[in-house]
């Protein structure tokens, strides 16, 4: 192939994404094969988890929604109030290690979920999390969209567009559930905690982008069971995700975790 050739079909299927959403670092491919761009994905360098465009607005509300940490219902807090964090009684900070220790002892989930998202469309589907490092998010038809995480990367696989987006996992809020260790202390700060009919309300705010919003993560109080959780965003738009039919411990399969390249309607020649 001559190099003219060759930068043609790299503009066409691996191209950078522009700027103003959500992560700095992250490629496209389109219609070609992953085998061919694996190096190239492998080469990218992580920046910062903020201002980049995906090709659907599932990325935006899903990535902060995504296993981020605890949550709490409300709007957004003041400034001075982001600053000075949460003090907590000696009751609440029992029920906060009450639930970083169940947090931590998930090694693997499946539960169906049901998603409402800021336009009011509702999407459902099946979630999967295997602890450290994977996840996976089946959406059902007609929603076109996976998400995968396998360790090293974000994937978002959409069907319809034939295309796949790659995000440096630990520059990602799911890097937060999907640790070895859960923690309330390392890249979030918890600002909020509420106690109410049988529930257990946990709000998070990112340290090192406190204007991207907030996540507020719902528990069942008693047995202790991880419910829903919601994101407002920087725009104080939110997108709940509610689980139902929550199993622990089940055996997952490791091609969950894998990823498989959309069906393509053209292949390289």
């Amino acid at each position: 192939m001559t190099r003219q050739s060759h930068s043609s079909v790299r503009s066409r299927r691996h191209r950078p994404v522009s700027s103003n959403a959500t992560c700095k670092s992250a490629i496209i491919v389109r219609r070609g094969s992953w085998n061919r761009w694996r190096s190239k994905v492998s080469s990218v360098r992580p920046t910062t988890w903020e201002n980049v465009r995906f090709s659907s607005g599932l990325i935006k509300s899903l990535c902060a929604v995504l296993i981020c940490g605890v949550l709490l219902v409300g709007a957004p807090a003041t400034p001075d109030a982001q600053q000075r964090g949460l003090r907590l009684s000696a009751t609440q900070l029992a029920h906060v290690s009450r639930i970083k220790s169940y947090l931590n002892r998930i090694t693997t989930l499946q539960a169906r979920f049901i998603q409402t998202n800021p336009d009011g469309k509702i999407w459902q589907g099946t979630v999967s999390i295997q602890r450290p490092g994977n996840f996976r998010f089946d959406y059902d038809p007609p929603v076109p969209h996976t998400l995968i995480s396998n360790g090293t990367w974000f994937i978002h696989v959409d069907r319809e567009l034939q295309e796949s987006n790659f995000l440096p996992l630990d520059r990602t809020p799911a890097r937060f559930l999907l640790r070895k260790r859960v923690t309330f202390d390392r890249d979030v700060k918890l600002v909020g905690f509420r106690r109410a009919a049988g529930l257990i309300h946990l709000r998070l705010l990112n340290k090192e982008h406190p204007d991207m919003g907030f996540l507020t993560l719902t528990f069942n109080e008693r047995p202790l069971a991880l419910r829903q959780w919601k994101v407002n965003d920087a725009q104080n738009k939110r997108t709940l995700v509610t689980l139902q039919n929550t199993r622990l411990g089940v055996r997952l399969r490791p091609e969950l975790f894998e990823f498989v390249e959309p069906e393509q309607e053209d292949q390289d020649q």
